[in-house]
């Protein structure tokens, strides 16, 4: 297995996991392709020789990445893929010294559970943030 930058040839392994993970709420074919082709992104996936078994998607501004999207296919979940990939993300901004954030769905305990574990803290809410009106907590993790 191996942290690769997702390139253009993963598009649709990409595509799968999103919608597999999704359903409704996965970003569009042309969101995730614009993402693996724009230098803004940092796309890497966990890969098992063509096999993507996780990914990770984040965005880059002058002083953050902010991670928008990270999945694992149902298998191989609770198998420390996510984090392996979240403290890739860590390492990365240790380096460039920039924060790192999110944005995770206030019932969904077991991704909040993860990124606590591995050091976020919660930095403010955004009620009614998405659109089964669950609430957004926004999370951060202090690189520098």
């Amino acid at each position: 297995m191996q942290i690769r930058k997702i390139k253009p040839q993963h598009k649709t392994a990409l595509i799968e996991l999103s919608k597999s993970s999704f359903g409704e709420e996965s970003w569009t074919e042309r969101q995730l392709e614009d993402a693996i082709t724009d230098d803004n992104y940092i796309c890497i996936a966990l890969l098992d020789g063509d096999e993507m078994l996780s990914y990770l998607i984040a965005v880059q501004t002058l002083d953050d990445i902010n991670i928008v999207s990270i999945a694992t296919k149902r298998q191989h979940q609770r198998c420390g893929f996510a984090s392996m990939l979240i403290k890739w993300m860590i390492n990365l901004c240790q380096n460039v010294d920039k924060t790192l954030s999110l944005e995770v769905k206030s019932k969904n305990k077991e991704a909040i559970d993860l990124y606590t574990k591995l050091g976020f803290k919660t930095l403010h809410l955004r009620p009614k943030y998405y659109r089964d009106g669950d609430t957004a907590l926004v999370m951060f993790y202090s690189c520098t």
